[in-house]
């Protein structure tokens, strides 16, 4: 962000975030940005799930790559549609609609397939069954320092996922800045062994909504 405007508004922010008593964040990234803009300490709580929405009822691996998520220009689907153009043998799956909806139709090689809008309740069911998940981040700073919700989907669901290359990811191994680099690893993702079951353990662990709404309780409860 930049100008006068953003600067004048991030004042107030500042401001504000200097008087708050406790400062939650949802990632070490925003924890650091606060820390550097204010000296403020901040507490690490991270984007919770919730794996009720999310049974392992019907896990399995159709081989497809899979993206899911409103359709927006911002979004940059573009790239997805072109790492598939590059990768005829593999069936792509984008769960969604949009605004964008059409134009991505029109531009979209023969292995992607557009499945339209899906109800929240049904989305496991789509996550379930394939290969690779894609959680795709425009270009606006603020996503530098939090995670999409498709990437912590995957996760509970067993799900390995290739996410836009951000800070907010550290040094998680499967991101990717270029077409190039990310058909590099959706291919090599595609033979990768993956626990399932304790990648589910990891983000119920890190990312469990129960586990998260604890933390939040006993850092407000704090004298």
């Amino acid at each position: 962000f930049s100008g006068k405007l953003y600067d004048f508004l991030h004042f107030f922010e500042k401001i504000t975030w200097m008087m708050a008593d406790v400062i939650i964040v949802i990632s070490h990234a925003m924890a650091d940005h606060i820390a550097h803009e204010t000296l403020r300490h901040c507490e690490v709580v991270l984007d919770p799930v919730d794996p009720k929405d999310f049974p392992m009822d019907d896990v399995h691996n159709n081989g497809t790559i899979m993206f899911h998520g409103t359709l927006t220009k911002n979004k940059n689907v573009d790239i997805l549609l072109e790492a598939a153009r590059r990768m005829p043998k593999t069936d792509f799956v984008i769960v969604g609609g949009g605004p964008d909806i059409r134009r991505l139709i029109d531009l979209a090689p023969k292995n992607v397939h557009f499945q339209g809008w899906v109800p929240f309740k049904d989305i496991h069911r789509y996550i379930g069954s394939c290969a690779v998940g894609v959680a795709l981040r425009s270009d606006n700073p603020g996503n530098e320092y939090v995670v999409t919700s498709p990437y912590v989907q995957y996760g509970i669901m067993g799900k390995p996922c290739l996410v836009t290359r951000r800070q907010v990811f550290g040094n998680y191994p499967w991101q990717f800045s270029t077409v190039k680099e990310m058909v590099e690893k959706l291919e090599d993702l595609l033979t990768v062994q993956v626990d399932s079951k304790g990648l589910r353990e990891l983000f119920i662990e890190k990312h469990g909504a129960e586990e998260r709404a604890e933390e939040i309780w006993e850092i407000l409860l704090r004298p």
